[in-house]
């Protein structure tokens, strides 16, 4: 029951409690209830992020320089990682628990009024708060990123953009978007708005022609990235160096405080996307700045000495988090969980190939999502000769991956709930 006593904490069950009773709407469902609550936050100037890979990240460091350059920003991601107010922030502050709270009511009370038998999916609820904030708050920018695909996302409902941004595609969600990378790629672009600049990766011809055909057909300027253009990179463990060569604007040199290497992909991404937001407005040294401040949680973050947290939860993100294992130095240790509807056999063929890890430890992670403990493992072991451990209960896993670890390197990755997880532990141990 709906009531403005509600605390935080209730609140927060409600919303995770709503997979279990609501069917996904239609989009022509969830764009006429955003136009009844009169399409909040749209006098921002809005930057719509979509993508496989990277998106989260390319929205930080975009976040990052529009912060360095005197601007207000807000920002909408997904998912999160410990506390469900980390999706929705201005100027690196969440939206309070009261300021939550009373948004949701709001939303909720406006749904009862909206038609009979409508309930905002969790994901559009979560958006629809986030826009109500923004529209009170009227940051001058606002960076809203896609949950799943572009064309029937929820945060398509916006109109009135200043910029889309698509970053690497990769196969993830086939069930939803297609099975093959040019139609995944379709439905990215599906946020293409008509007269407003879009900024994509040029990563292979077949993708980059799906843009081009859907740029033209909407009268959108294309701009570009190639990966050839990020050249003379040198990764020192803590942080890396690298330059651009861009086709668009001057070689400049920075450096990011990660030794993710897919990062500076991502970093180039958000810059080239604000050289044609902000034009001559966006300077060299802002950007400098913002890319050394930029910390983005679970992308190749150390949370103690030895021990990194990677959020790669698919087949690209795996091979995009062993470029960086590889450059570590001494023995490594992997804590993996997956969830079931995501290509594991893939990512474990990846994970165990090149012998860049001397133990494996098997946890589960993502509650009814979770794919069987045992399956997981015995697929380890036909892959590997190494040590592999199976403990289901997250905490004693990463007791045990500590005690381990010793003088190697101890590895977290192969799902954003893992992710969440023991980063929320070590949270804990630290209080």
């Amino acid at each position: 029951m709906i009531s403005e006593a509600m605390t935080y904490a209730e609140v927060e069950q409600y919303i995770l409690d709503i997979p279990k009773f609501t069917r996904k709407n239609h989009f022509p469902e969830t764009e006429g209830f955003y136009e009844f609550l009169r399409r909040p936050g749209e006098k921002c100037s809005v930057i719509h992020v979509a993508g496989t890979n990277g998106k989260g990240s390319v929205c930080a460091y975009t976040e990052q320089i529009l912060l360095q350059s005197n601007h207000t920003c807000g920002l909408f991601t997904s998912p999160h990682l410990v506390c469900m107010r980390e999706r929705i922030r201005i100027g690196q502050d969440n939206i309070s628990e009261d300021e939550f709270c009373s948004k949701f009511i709001f939303v909720m009370r406006k749904a009862a009024e909206y038609k009979s038998g409508y309930h905002p999916t969790f994901f559009e609820l979560l958006f629809f708060i986030a826009m109500l904030w923004f529209e009170e708050k009227q940051p001058e920018y606002l960076i809203l990123e896609t949950g799943l695909g572009g064309r029937l996302d929820t945060t398509n409902v916006v109109r009135n953009k200043k910029l889309c941004v698509i970053t690497k595609i990769a196969y993830d969600h086939m069930e939803y978007l297609g099975d093959t990378l040019e139609k995944i790629a379709s439905e990215k672009a599906g946020i293409f708005e008509a007269g407003v600049p879009a900024v994509c990766l040029d990563t292979s011809a077949n993708i980059t022609a799906v843009f081009r055909q859907k740029a033209r057909a909407k009268n959108v300027t294309l701009f570009l990235l190639n990966s050839k253009e990020i050249i003379n990179v040198k990764n020192h463990q803590k942080f890396i160096d690298f330059s651009i060569q861009s086709q668009y604007y001057e070689y400049c040199s920075v450096s990011l405080s990660t030794c993710a290497l897919y990062q500076t992909v991502n970093a180039s991404l958000a810059i080239l996307a604000l050289h044609i937001l902000l034009g001559e407005e966006m300077k060299i040294d802002a950007v400098k700045r913002a890319l050394l401040h930029t910390k983005w949680p679970c992308r190749m973050e150390e949370i103690a000495p030895g021990i990194i947290i990677d959020g790669a939860h698919n087949r690209d993100g795996i091979s995009a988090f062993l470029e960086s294992v590889r450059e570590l130095p001494g023995n490594r240790i992997l804590l993996f969980a997956v969830v079931k509807d995501k290509e594991y056999q893939e990512m474990i063929s990846l994970l165990t190939k090149e012998e860049l890890f001397e133990k494996y430890i098997i946890t589960t992670a993502g509650g009814e999502r979770a794919a069987d403990l045992m399956t997981i493992r015995d697929l380890f072991k036909q892959n590997t000769k190494q040590e592999v451990s199976a403990i289901a209960d997250t905490k004693a896993a990463f007791a045990y991956a500590k005690q381990c670890k010793q003088d190697s390197t101890l590895l977290i990755a192969g799902s954003l709930y893992l992710a969440g997880n023991i980063r929320g532990l070590c949270e804990e141990e630290n209080n």
